[in-house]
């Protein structure tokens, strides 16, 4: 079982460092006018209220995610939406994020994965007071030399990636202050706990996480086998 990696738009691959061997097929790309490869289905009856920027950065979040399942089935698919989040199509799970500059997309089979969750963020993007709502005590001190603003970023989009990972599956609502993150001193890898039990809690702990720094972003992946 392999990690089945493409990177559109001449971007370059992406490193997550002692990534287990497992059935998945990543995708990047930029943002731009994608809109003319969306389903029928993907578009929604909202879909002409979006912003241009919106529709941009959902078309470029809809293309990745196609090549993604045709790395993976050989054919692209449509993923559709249920509420905000994406339905995948049967058999298949995976996880889309975006921010203004860059999409990326992964899935697996529901019969190797049991949760994906990714989440891009911009370098500097996540302030010392919105940091101070979201990371508990034990996460202040950032690891590997981290400047502060780098660290509030990786801690952002690793709870974000936790909870793109288990609220499809499981339906509870994880806040920031639900999850602790707990990097590896010797990788870019984390580890992800709830702080009280809940219903997520097994799956929280099954679960392992990875970071990639890559073209002013912090990549965070969260995997659940």
């Amino acid at each position: 079982m392999t990690l089945r990696q493409r990177s559109l738009d001449d971007l370059p691959p992406i490193v997550f460092g002692e990534i287990p061997k497992v059935d998945a097929a990543l995708v990047i790309g930029r943002i731009g006018e994608h809109q003319g490869q969306l389903f029928d289905s993907e578009q929604g009856d909202d879909f002409d209220g979006f912003s241009s920027q919106r529709k941009s950065e959902y078309a470029s979040g809809r293309r990745v995610a196609h090549e993604a399942l045709k790395l993976l089935s050989g054919k692209p698919a449509a993923v559709t939406r249920e509420g905000r989040m994406p339905a995948w199509p049967a058999g298949y799970r995976g996880s889309i994020s975006h921010s203004r500059e860059i999409a990326i997309a992964m899935v697996a089979s529901t019969r190797r994965c049991q949760a994906i969750g990714l989440d891009v963020v911009q370098k500097n993007a996540v302030s010392a007071k919105v940091g101070a709502r979201i990371m508990l005590a034990e996460e202040l001190l950032p690891p590997w030399g981290l400047i502060d603003t780098d660290w509030r970023a990786i801690v952002f989009g690793a709870k974000e990636s936790v909870y793109k990972a288990v609220h499809p599956e499981i339906g509870e609502f994880l806040e920031f202050h639900d999850v602790e993150i707990k990097m590896s001193e010797s990788d870019r890898s984390f580890t992800a706990a709830t702080v009280e039990d809940g219903p997520s809690t097994a799956v929280v702990r099954a679960g392992i996480g990875f970071v990639s720094d890559f073209e002013d972003h912090w990549l965070t992946l969260f995997w659940c086998k």
